[in-house]
């Protein structure tokens, strides 16, 4: 008892904090040993916010107990990047998850930062930081450093901890889709684009006026790099709208990886996405696509074409509950 309140168990606690989800960060800092020489070191963390925008700082609280602790306080410099949806097992390694791996280091891609600090070169962003307060906090330390350098490597989805578990997003459903029919008369002609040696034809024809760029073949998984380029080299372009195409046909769990990097990296404008039917599992794709983000989808009123049908999609939608907006008169003559 504490002032007449009754004491909290730390597993209680534990258990009850686990319900809040979080980000996963490792944060790096730097080891000088008795000889002087120096070494890189790091810790899974989770207990990262952000403290102000000017001054820029940012805050992250650190066992009394854990090495890392004693290093930041010795070395007055650490940084943290941030883990991508499909770098859990950097998480576990650096949380010491991993017991057979001698050097968590060894393997992965770094790039030293100007304090000395290593950073993760494939993480989904960095802060490096010199250490500006210490603050007692309990059984850890809260130390504030002031962020000297950032960045961004690469844009994806992020990896969360959540109840003592990892995992990725859960996006709800969207509140309303749009369905453009392509095969309509009048409808708009999107263009193809295969790779970014095709941009300089999208950038021509977006001078004369508005595009809808696709890019082809955009849940294949041996060209997910290659999609992932070309969205980001599009999304540079004023005057296109952007999309993925289905050409061969894809597993929902390729077109959820597509999607989840996809969505985020043509924002602030909207992914178009066009599916095949594929014996049915165009609607489940379409499922995942609204999941994860997409709002615009292009279909067909011919499904003899292979592509995802407008009436399908739309009688999909409002089995969910998703709005549909601008419903076409020959689609409701179907119903």
């Amino acid at each position: 008892m504490r002032n007449g309140a009754p004491a909290v168990d730390s597993a209680q606690l534990r258990s009850v904090l686990g319900q809040w989800p979080s980000g996963v960060a490792v944060v790096t800092t730097i080891a000088t040993d008795a000889d002087g020489g120096r070494r890189p070191h790091g810790m899974t963390a989770s207990s990262f916010s952000s403290v102000s925008l000017d001054p820029p700082l940012i805050s992250i609280c650190l066992g009394d107990h854990l090495p890392t602790r004693a290093l930041v306080a010795a070395s007055g410099v650490f940084c943290v990047s941030f883990l991508g949806k499909d770098q859990a097992d950097v998480g576990r390694r650096f949380a010491g998850m991993r017991p057979e791996v001698t050097d968590r280091f060894a393997g992965l891609s770094w790039e030293p930062g100007s304090t000395g600090c290593l950073r993760l070169a494939d993480g989904t962003g960095w802060l490096e930081c010199r250490v500006e307060h210490a603050y007692p906090g309990g059984d850890h330390t809260i130390f504030v450093g002031r962020v000297l350098d950032a960045g961004i490597p690469r844009v994806s989805a992020p990896l969360l901890f959540h109840s003592r578990s990892w995992g990725q997003l859960a996006d709800p459903l969207p509140d309303e889709i749009t369905i453009s029919v392509l095969d309509r008369p009048g409808s708009v002609s999107p263009v193809l684009v295969r790779d970014i040696g095709d941009l300089p034809r999208v950038a021509a024809l977006a001078a004369d006026g508005h595009v809808v760029a696709y890019v082809d073949d955009a849940f294949t998984a041996d060209r997910e790099t290659t999609v992932l380029a070309t969205l980001d080299a599009l999304a540079t372009l004023p005057g296109v709208q952007i999309g993925c195409a289905e050409t061969g046909p894809a597993s929902p769990l390729q077109v959820r990886r597509v999607l989840q990097d996809a969505v985020v990296r043509v924002r602030p404008g909207r992914l178009r996405v066009r599916l095949l039917a594929h014996h049915g599992l165009g609607l489940v794709n379409a499922l995942v696509a609204m999941k994860s983000g997409v709002r615009e989808f292009d279909a067909v009123l011919d499904a003899a074409t292979g592509g995802l049908a407008a009436h399908d999609l739309q009688l999909l939608a409002r089995q969910l509950g998703v709005a549909c907006p601008a419903v076409l008169p020959e689609l409701e003559a179907r119903e």
